[in-house]
């Protein structure tokens, strides 16, 4: 049996503008996997695990198969995709699954970069992929991302307390992206300049981390939240969740991912104590 697994992605800084050749600062989350497990069989076949997303991963295959010109019954396989990565919450489920279908076509005969093609098929989900969360699947690394390349593998100087929680409402990336999108047709100079904040943010993040300047870290966090509320992406729930985080202790909170929901990370000073939030181990354990 031959099998594929890439894992889950959380972002510190640099959401959004990333598309638009920004900075962004992302690691891997190794605790959530997607996997694909290949059994050889007379013809090509499905099953999922969870959450009745079959249709989502034929339609990534038949798109692979048409951009590779790997005809589907040359794939004599039944396959298994096992999935813990949380849907919808800014964690890069969309982007493992890629990786993995397009590493499945590799595997069948594909000659061109595993990214290219992970990156074409998250364009699926959308629209147009940044190819960052892609990235971190594939490298399994800490990264510093910029105009739609690895720019380097991030070696932190310290790692703070950072935890993960879960804002109680899911994230439509779609419909994010054209909230963004919007302000950019109504006022193009504020848009850049939203831009410009968060890239600001995603430099103060890595000057940070690399330095051990726990204050810098929590500057950078804070005014990636700012972006985001100037975006239209902290509706009240989201805000309610990122002032309970804060009023429990942490120094700095943001949404990670596309917003509207979704995961939050914070900083805190001391590890969190609250049951709520999932303290994220060194990237490079």
């Amino acid at each position: 049996m031959k099998s594929f697994s890439s894992c889950a992605k959380w972002i510190l800084s640099g959401e959004h503008s990333v598309v638009r050749g920004g900075k962004a600062i992302a690691f891997p989350l190794r605790r959530y996997k997607n996997s694909i497990f290949l059994e050889e069989a007379k013809g090509f076949s499905i099953k999922y695990d969870a959450e009745n997303l079959k249709e989502i991963i034929i339609s990534l295959v038949e798109l692979a198969s048409a951009f590779t010109k790997i005809p589907l019954d040359a794939i004599r396989s039944e396959i298994t995709v096992v999935n813990s990565i949380p849907t919808k919450m800014g964690l890069g489920s969309s982007a493992a699954i890629c990786v993995n279908i397009a590493a499945m076509f590799k595997y069948y005969g594909y000659d061109g970069e595993l990214f290219d093609l992970a990156r074409y098929l998250e364009n699926k989900f959308h629209q147009s992929s940044s190819g960052l969360d892609v990235s971190v699947s594939i490298m399994d690394e800490p990264l510093i991302f910029q105009n739609n390349k690895v720019v380097d593998i991030l070696r932190p100087a310290f790692w703070p307390y950072l935890a993960l929680s879960y804002s109680g409402e899911k994230s439509i990336t779609s419909h994010c992206v054209k909230s963004v999108q919007e302000i950019f047709l109504e006022n193009e100079s504020w848009a850049l300049e939203l831009d410009n904040l968060m890239n600001l943010s995603a430099d103060l993040c890595e000057s940070a981390l690399k330095s051990a300047d726990f204050e810098k870290l929590k500057d950078g966090i804070n005014l990636g939240c700012e972006v985001f509320r100037n975006w239209g992406l902290c509706h009240e729930p989201l805000e309610y969740h990122i002032n309970m985080i804060l009023s429990a202790g942490a120094v700095a909170a943001k949404p990670v991912g596309s917003g509207l929901g979704g995961y939050v990370i914070s900083l805190w000073r001391e590890k969190p104590k609250s049951d709520i939030c999932l303290t994220l181990e060194e990237p490079w354990g």
